[in-house]
Parts: structure tokens; sequence; C-alpha cells
């Protein structure tokens, strides 16, 4: 079990450049590069947004007791294997856990 790295351009005015961390132990990281910006959240906290030719990735975070929402925008292609990414470590954390 390694965790999965991928960068992707962000389909926003500005185009930034993300760094993407499949973590299987069930975390999502996310480092927007170009402004030093870092968000995570479990699988389970994450969605998929399609509008139009943009995917947004959406996620919720924990910071003290106050839920943080957070989303970046993806391309189709992007988003698609992004996905996968998730749903392929979270099916070798799922047999980790049953074989325990």
């Amino acid at each position: 079990m390694l965790s999965k790295h991928r960068d992707y351009l962000l389909q926003d005015t500005k185009h930034m450049r993300a760094h993407f961390q499949v973590n299987p132990t069930g975390i999502v990281e996310v480092e927007i590069i170009d402004n030093k910006e870092y968000h995570s959240a479990e699988f389970d906290k994450v969605k998929f947004e399609r509008r139009g030719k943009v995917t947004k990735l959406v996620g919720q975070t924990v910071s003290g007791n106050k839920k943080v929402q957070w989303q970046v925008p993806l391309a189709i292609e992007d988003a698609n294997e992004l996905a996968q990414l998730i749903e392929d470590a979270s099916e070798e954390l799922e047999i980790l856990m049953r074989d325990l």
C-alpha cells in the first residue's frame, strides 16, 4: 500500500498547479503549489461535482470545532483519474481491515 501522487493544473482563471496525494489510510491531500495552500480530507468527506467541462473536488475538514469546506476545480479527465485512485485506495484499505 503506497500513496499515489498526481500533479494537475486547476481549471480556474489562474490555472494554478496542484499536487494530490491519495493516502491508502483513507486521506486525500491537496497542495496548491503556486499559493502554498493545503487541504486534506478523509475519503468519505470528499465528493466530485461535475459542472460542464469542469469537475470540482469538494472536501470537508474539521478545524477546531468548525467544519471547513474547500473545493478545487479539475479537468474531467483528471477528476476521473483521481476518483479511480481514491476508489482503489478505499478497496485496498477495506481488504487490509478485513484481513486484520
